[in-house]
């Protein structure tokens, strides 16, 4: 059996997408996978960790962009049809499985015309523009919440809740293995998402100076672009002599499973991959809304 998952660009669209491929392995580890991504995106950095192969469009977003960029971005989207109907042919998939971000749209639309089986996974209660047309073509659509229902045909729809990766799911019965010394020492896990969010990094590190007293420990996910500036504002407080915090500030955390594993609080973004991981650790947390999501 040969299954395509197109999807990607961050963590949220790609995660679940590696879910459902280590599902797909352990019920048969005969079956070939193939990932269909951005150039840009998170996948290009994450897939070969995992040992899947990855074919990428070039292809981007058009929100937030001028008139010539959007018509630029379109082009490349029908571009981007034309060069999936390519590795769909070299590929022959049984069925194409879109899991949001740029590159899901032009796949899963190129497979349906080629009258091969599709199905799209949306794990947002409110579904973005491109998923809720690609819902009137393909064959099922599967939700993680019951009031997604009303924006896709109703026969289609399967609610079946958010794929959370297998080493994740693992993290619950670790957690109660006996710990070092220094990860007994209660722990915050902070992170906006794969991309990092500028505005909880800022919020946190200021926050630290009130807390620098205990003796706790910080994992701080900043994203690329706020990086420098985190762990500089991190150094002003541990430079406190009375400061008993122990902070790591990490661009991107390739290990999130052993971050969860030491983590007693997390504070982030509530995106919904993030929300199914939480929820199936059992872990407290502060989820704090991206302001400007639809």
């Amino acid at each position: 059996m040969n299954i395509m998952l197109a999807g990607g660009g961050t963590g949220g669209h790609l995660f679940p997408a590696i879910a459902l491929a280590q599902e797909f392995k352990e019920q048969n580890e005969t079956c070939n996978i193939l990932f269909i991504g951005s150039k840009k995106g998170l996948e290009a950095k994450i897939l070969s960790r995992y040992g899947f192969e990855l074919k990428t469009l070039d292809v981007e977003g058009i929100k937030r962009k001028g008139l010539l960029e959007k018509f630029i971005s379109l082009c490349k989207a029908v571009m981007a049809v034309w060069q999936s109907r390519k590795i769909i042919k070299m590929f022959n998939p049984d069925f194409v499985i879109g899991t949001g971000g740029y590159s899901a749209f032009p796949s899963v639309m190129a497979a349906k015309v080629m009258n091969i089986k599709t199905a799209i996974l949306e794990q947002n209660a409110l579904p973005g523009a491109a998923n809720r047309l690609l819902g009137r073509f393909v064959d099922k659509v599967f939700i993680a919440f019951p009031e997604t229902v009303k924006f896709f045909p109703e026969a289609k729809v399967i609610v079946s809740g958010n794929p959370v990766r297998k080493e994740i799911l693992e993290v619950k019965s670790q957690k109660s293995k006996v710990k070092s010394e220094e990860d007994k020492k209660f722990t915050i896990l902070v992170f906006g998402g794969s991309q990092g969010a500028k505005a909880i990094n800022s919020i946190f590190s200021e926050a630290l100076e009130y807390i620098k007293e205990h003796s706790i420990n910080v994992i701080n996910q900043t994203g690329d672009e706020d990086y420098e500036r985190v762990k500089e504002a991190y150094k002003r407080v541990q430079g406190f002599k009375c400061s008993s915090v122990k902070v790591e500030v990490l661009k991107f955390i390739d290990d999130m499973a052993g971050a969860y594993k030491k983590a007693d609080l997390i504070i982030c973004r509530s995106g919904a991959t993030s929300i199914a991981e939480i929820l199936a650790l059992g872990l407290p947390s502060i989820l704090i809304p991206y302001p400007y999501a639809a």
